[in-house]
């Protein structure tokens, strides 16, 4: 069996508010919720900007590892719509919170010490678009203090 191929389809940055609600420790973890306040798409498939009032229902377990359960609309450069809902795990919150403090990880050592990884799902109704409901992809993210930076990659 040959491993998978990737194909970039976008770079896009999601800024955040702090965190609106900390639920606290429940069965499942720190539930923590945070709203989307805008952001940029950049790639050649796919370009635009994140439409505010999306956001991240986490949580967070006793190990230090955030497990996101997100919700986007993305609003193409030629006015499409696209929902995006992905989960992931970012790991360990130590290091992503003192890397945050300085707008992000500096070197790649430091970004070698955080494990950030998602799996988008992408829905649209828009014919130009229609291919994007059909793919699987992963992101690479960077939490970049305040916001975070997703490389997506569908996967062939």
């Amino acid at each position: 069996m040959q491993p998978p191929q990737f194909r970039y389809l976008c770079t896009y940055r999601a800024d955040l508010d702090d965190p609106q609600q900390t639920i606290g420790k429940a069965h499942f973890g720190r539930r923590m919720i945070a709203v989307l306040t805008g952001g940029l798409v950049e790639g050649d498939r796919l370009r635009g900007r994140v439409v505010p009032g999306g956001g991240d229902w986490a949580t967070i377990d006793d190990q230090e590892t955030l497990r996101l359960d997100a919700r986007v609309t993305i609003e193409t450069h030629d006015g499409a719509l696209i929902y995006v809902s992905y989960r992931g795990v970012l790991r360990p919150m130590s290091k992503v919170r003192e890397f945050s403090l300085r707008g992000g990880p500096a070197t790649e050592e430091e970004r070698a010490q955080v494990y950030f990884r998602t799996t988008p799902i992408f829905e649209t109704g828009d014919e130009r678009y229609a291919w994007l409901n059909n793919i699987v992809a992963v992101g690479l993210g960077e939490s970049i203090g305040g916001a975070v930076r997703y490389n997506v990659f569908e996967v062939l």
